[in-house]
């Protein structure tokens, strides 16, 4: 019987099938071959876009020009630019398609060149464009290469307003009133802008138009309008910021026929319940005032008095018509005469004790105090009944400093001296004391803080 001998593969032979199996099963996995596939692909495409993609030429719209003014040879010569101050212009690009495809204006930047701006004026400047970032380009072109800049030095002046009231075919009032002077919430505003164009600026007149006349006192926002030689355009002028805001009060004046008085100030208080013996010449006047007031207003004042003007027996004043602000004297008088009668008075000399000066009111941001004095030979008039029965002790002095024009250290001040008591005597004449002043504590601590 024979024997049989099987033969038995080496251990390598075995890792080598083991092997082919694997191989064979990659290549006959079709996905994993797909998607090997699809990335060499993929590979390949990038790989000929950037390295034989075509050229071609592109234009970016309304790249912003950029005028650096920072130590620049205008700014040195306190030139500023005017009008339009930005400028946008298109730039034309050299690239790789795929490049082109990514660019944009902030890719690129455009410079205007002010080296050779040295005086007022308008200026071209050239334009130079340069790539912003690192990608791949050429510039080949602008749409522009200069753009046009108004320099000039900048300059304030201040102007008056002048009224403009631009009335209906009716007229501006109703009928039996007329215009007063417009009264303006402030009297003159700022222009500002390029000097060579604030020259030409001669005025500012406030205009309103009215669409009906008007039967009552009115406030209306007036339109400002800048008044040149030319009556030129000035688009580069404007009117400051808050000056704008300016309201126009138009004075409605009825005219009526009412009698004349004066006003008297620092009265003594015996005259304040009983009549001041004086005449005015005319004893009436034809007027127009505020239509508001036409019932409540008895009678013209023609001027004001202060008491201590007035002397012992008759006292003649003169006031002129012109000077009256709160009327208008609508008839042919010109000037007003106001006597005064004082006869009866007599007068006799006292001392105001330095006890009796004090300051009632100070000036804000000051403390000041009277210098130890006393007030004599004040001449005060009165009957001889009150003369007699006056004595120092009566007379007072009392400082407001509110309005008055103080300043730090020793000054002079006029003051009045009054008479106290229900009598018809007054001081008449004019007296001064000795003030020292200093900046409050308030004042300074604001300073130093």
């Amino acid at each position: 019987m024979k024997k049989l001998h099987l033969k038995t593969k080496p251990a390598a032979d075995a890792g080598n099938a083991s092997e082919k199996k694997k191989s064979g099963g990659l290549i006959n996995n079709n996905k994993l071959m797909m998607l090997l596939s699809l990335i060499v692909a993929f590979g390949v495409w990038i790989w000929v876009a950037i390295e034989k993609s075509p050229v071609v030429e592109v234009t970016i719209s309304s790249v912003p020009v950029q005028i650096d003014m920072e130590n620049s040879v205008p700014t040195q010569l306190k030139l500023q630019m005017f009008g339009q101050t930005e400028y946008y212009v298109d730039v034309t690009v050299s690239a790789k398609r795929f490049v082109a495809s990514t660019l944009t204006a902030s890719d690129i930047s455009v410079t205007a060149q002010t080296n050779y701006v040295d005086s007022a004026g308008t200026k071209s400047l050239q334009l130079r464009a340069t790539a912003a970032n690192s990608k791949d380009f050429e510039i080949t072109g602008l749409s522009q290469n200069y753009i046009d800049v108004y320099f000039d030095t900048y300059k304030e002046a201040e102007f008056a307003i002048e009224p403009r009231i631009v009335a209906p075919d009716e007229g501006s009032v109703i009928e039996g009133c007329t215009l007063g002077d417009p009264v303006f919430s402030r009297s003159t505003v700022v222009v500002s802008g390029p000097a060579t164009e604030v020259n030409t600026v001669t005025g500012v007149v406030a205009e309103v138009v009215l669409d009906a006349p008007l039967s009552a006192t009115t406030t209306m926002q007036p339109e400002l309008r800048l008044q040149t030689d030319a009556n030129e355009t000035l688009s580069n002028v404007q009117i400051n910021a808050g000056d704008s805001e300016v309201t126009m009060t138009i004075p409605v004046l009825k005219t009526v026929v009412l009698p004349t008085t004066v006003t008297f100030r620092n009265t003594p208080a015996g005259y304040l319940n009983d009549d001041i013996p004086f005449t005015v010449s005319p004893s009436s006047v034809e007027a127009s005032i505020p239509i508001e007031q036409v019932d409540v207003v008895t009678a013209i004042s023609v001027g004001t008095l202060d008491f201590s003007e007035l002397d012992i027996g008759y006292n003649r004043f003169v006031f002129e018509a012109a000077d009256i602000t709160d009327y208008i004297v609508t008839d042919n008088t010109t000037r007003f005469r106001v006597t005064v009668d004082m006869r009866g008075t007599t007068s006799a000399s006292f001392t105001v004790p330095e006890n009796n000066v004090s300051i009632i009111a100070q000036k804000e941001g000051f403390a000041s105090t009277v210098v130890p004095a006393s007030i004599e030979n004040v001449r005060v008039i009165g009957t001889p009944e009150e003369i007699a029965a006056l004595t120092n002790d009566m007379l007072y002095v009392e400082l407001d400093l509110s309005d008055y024009d103080v300043q730090v250290g020793e000054q002079t001040v006029q003051v009045n001296v009054i008479v106290r008591g229900n009598t018809k005597a007054w001081a008449s004449g004019t007296y001064t004391v000795r003030i020292q002043s200093a900046q409050s504590a308030e004042s300074t601590t604001a300073q130093n803080g």
